[in-house]
């Protein structure tokens, strides 16, 4: 099965029953709401309900998007709560680092971009049996998948360098 599959199948999973639920919800909210079987403190708990799916759907939608995506223009590094956009004008390379958790090192290495501006540490983590502090933030990868990975990366940076005359790297 494909390294990336995995966990796109559970979110996408998740995604799934979450609409499931919130459709049956309509339906049978609608059907009482038309038939006056429920009063207006129940119609609320149910809008507060219909609150609580959306947050969740939208939460399992963006868990299921992390990752990291190249195009021609640059690398989109997505997470669950932000995605950052880097041209790759501004890329110097990638690297295997430990990942970041409350700026304290884990026992996960993720996938670096270094740019002229920094580095910024994308969702991407290789997976390891260490003990320690792990971010469950995004697609965990195994050593070989995450090495090829890398070298992907930076491919396309070679690519993308060609295609454009060469970028400087400093």
């Amino acid at each position: 099965m494909d390294p990336w599959g995995a966990r796109q199948v559970f979110t996408g999973f998740m995604l799934l029953v979450g609409c499931t639920a919130a459709t049956t919800l309509s339906v049978v909210a609608g059907r009482a709401l038309i038939r006056g079987e429920i009063d207006v403190r129940a119609a609320l708990g149910m809008a507060g309900m219909f609150l609580v799916m959306g947050v969740w759907l939208t939460f399992a939608f963006r868990l299921h998007l992390t990752g990291i995506y190249v195009n021609d223009r640059g690398v989109r590094l997505r997470h669950v709560f932000s995605t950052r956009t880097l041209l790759w004008s501004r890329v110097t390379g990638f690297e295997a680092s430990p990942a970041l958790f409350l700026g304290e090192p884990t026992s996960r290495l993720a996938c670096w971009v270094r740019t002229t501006d920094g580095a910024f540490e994308s969702a991407v983590q290789r997976r390891s049996r260490r003990v320690g502090w792990r971010k469950e933030n995004g697609p965990v990868l195994d050593a070989a998948d995450f090495d090829q990975l890398l070298v992907r990366l930076a491919d396309q940076r070679a690519r993308a360098r060609l295609d454009r005359g060469g970028v400087v790297s400093r």
